[in-house]
């Protein structure tokens, strides 16, 4: 379903959460920052999209 404001938008319901330190969670942030993501979430979604992409191929 799609946002008003933007009707490209995705919404998301579905939480996914996974245990981490604090240093994996600092990597992850600081690796996120490096690649120019706004989150860490950001990140990961990416980290997956590149994978089914690589898949395809």
């Amino acid at each position: 379903m799609a946002n008003k404001k933007n009707p490209e938008r995705v919404n998301k319901d579905i939480m996914l959460r996974v245990r981490v330190t604090a240093e994996e969670r600092e990597k992850f942030t600081v690796m996120a920052k490096e690649k120019g993501f706004k989150s860490v979430s950001e990140y990961i979604r990416s980290l997956v999209a590149d994978e089914k992409k690589s898949k395809r191929s």
